[in-house]
């Protein structure tokens, strides 16, 4: 029993050896295949430009709601109408349904331009890259005479595409902040982005809500003509200046619902998003090893399947 043991250990000796040696006879080909593809990985992180992020964080303001009125809250729900000014759409659900409409954000990337931005000539003029050049990037970019020709609507929707994309809007469920971010490989842009969207999108959602509320107020203030009784129209009367201190409240925010607690800045010019260089590098050191090996391995075995079928 013990000698049929000894000779599985030596076979497994001899195998792990012949393994040792055809790799260290296949290491011209492991070193090759590592340097070609190190060397294209370093021309693709020389070649990327650093992407950069810049956010703004926002208080929602507390609604009052109808809640608050206590028993007036459940009049105006008899008589069919909702004093709340958005029911329990967020802010950043507000502005997130916004982000994901098709017709706002048409309106919104030919109002300041946007497509006009990506597309002139000096786009990248403020591009950074790994240890400040850029002639590899400039070597590989195609000019506008080699592009192909996008006609505006499929600009608009790749436009659109991209900054659904890049633009991140979340909240945070303990303090209820709200991060708005923007991903740009051109550090200045992100700000502008954020700032003219906020602007925007506050614009869409007042505007929408005070058509409702007006509708609110045209209604009530109708009954409160009509309505006889003290306390009846005492009531309605209460109502109405709930709405409308809630029609000034919205009006009054910069931003809808919400107060700036951070403005988004131009972020650091060593603070990049992306590309993490050294870790791209170090994972296609590995994996160029790794392929070079199976390729040595590879080609022994079609050597030995070629000697087998000639002898």
């Amino acid at each position: 029993m013990s000698e049929i043991k000894e000779h599985y250990i030596e076979e497994d000796e001899i195998d792990l050896k012949e393994l040792w040696q055809t790799i260290v006879k296949g290491k011209k080909i492991i070193i090759l295949v590592t340097l070609f593809i190190v060397f294209l990985t370093l021309v693709y992180a020389l070649k990327t430009p650093n992407e950069y992020t810049s956010k703004t964080v926002l208080i929602p303001t507390a609604e009052s709601g109808g809640n608050s009125l206590g028993g007036l809250g459940g009049l105006a729900a008899m008589a069919g109408v909702s004093i709340g000014s958005g029911g329990s759409m967020t802010p950043d659900v507000a502005f997130n349904s916004l982000l994901d409409n098709y017709e706002f954000m048409k309106e919104f990337v030919s109002q300041n331009n946007i497509v006009e931005h990506y597309t002139k000539d000096d786009f990248d003029k403020n591009y950074v890259f790994a240890l400040g050049y850029r002639g590899v990037y400039d070597t590989f970019k195609s000019s506008k005479d080699e592009d192909k020709k996008i006609d505006k609507d499929e600009e608009i929707f790749n436009t659109i595409a991209m900054i659904q994309k890049n633009l991140s809007i979340s909240s945070d469920k303990k303090s209820g902040l709200i991060t708005i971010s923007y991903t740009d490989k051109d550090r200045n842009y992100p700000p502008k982005i954020i700032e003219e969207f906020l602007k925007d999108s506050s614009k869409y959602l007042v505007k929408n809500n005070l058509r409702i509320i007006n509708h609110k107020l045209g209604y009530f203030e109708k009954e409160l003509m009509t309505t006889d009784g003290f306390e009846l129209r005492q009531s309605i009367s209460q109502i109405v200046s709930k709405i409308v201190e809630e029609k000034v409240m919205m009006q009054s925010k910069t931003y809808y619902q919400c107060d700036v607690l951070t403005e988004a800045s131009v972020a650091y010019i060593k603070d990049k998003t992306k590309p993490k260089r050294g870790l791209i590098l170090v994972v296609s050191f590995i994996t160029s090893i790794i392929l070079g090996i199976f390729l040595v391995f590879f080609l022994e075995f079609i050597r030995k399947e070629d000697a087998v079928v000639t002898t």
